[in-house]
């Protein structure tokens, strides 16, 4: 994993091996466009294990947690090298825990098929914008600063890695993700695409 060379804040500190079942939690209790996700799948660890937990693991990635002193109460993951990254999901990840997760319902097929496509990380946009991540907090601690910090702590590790961009996608529902990325120095990267974010990093 990418080490953080500081912290910018007090409540965010590099996750460890022991933070693994929170950042899981975290992941179901804002996976439905920000909102509670769970239920929505037959099992309910599938969520984790396509956008959260491999980040722990994956070639070029961070892994920042926002604890308060109790525990997380959000994250944000990603790495600097995309491509790298969707190779290693797709060749080592995937395989070794797509048959924790059943075909059960449509919401079920609709993200362990999404996950197991070889070419779903390659947007156009890797070229100019490496790095990707993921940013979720729980509803206590949003509007006092934390979305904001994390994102500033996560472009710094991955400026400092060498990446020259970094990318997010938000679900369409989203209209607070959809406020917020600008705010934080993200713009939409097309009229056409109007869901995917960018940012260049120094």
């Amino acid at each position: 994993m990418i080490a953080a060379s500081s912290p910018v804040h007090p409540a965010i500190r590099e996750a460890g091996a022991g933070d693994a079942a929170a950042i899981a939690r975290i992941c179901r209790l804002t996976g439905d466009a920000g909102a509670d996700a769970t239920g929505h799948h037959s099992d309910d660890t599938a969520l984790a294990d396509v956008y959260a937990t491999p980040y722990l693991h994956g070639p070029a990635c961070f892994a920042l947690v926002w604890d308060e002193g109790d525990g997380p109460l959000g994250y944000v993951l990603g790495t600097a090298d995309t491509r790298a990254f969707q190779t290693w999901f797709t060749q080592t990840w995937w395989p070794s825990v797509a048959d924790r997760h059943a075909l059960v319902t449509e919401a079920d097929e609709k993200l362990l098929r999404s996950a197991a496509d070889h070419g779903r990380m390659l947007l156009e946009v890797i070229e100019d914008f490496p790095a990707h991540l993921h940013i979720d907090l729980l509803p206590e601690a949003q509007g006092r600063g934390a979305g904001r910090a994390l994102i500033e702590a996560a472009c710094g590790v991955l400026a400092h890695s060498g990446a020259r961009g970094v990318h997010l996608g938000i679900d369409p529902r989203n209209d607070g993700a959809r406020a917020f990325y600008p705010r934080v120095g993200f713009t939409p990267v097309s009229e056409a695409d109007p869901d995917t974010f960018v940012r260049s990093l120094p």
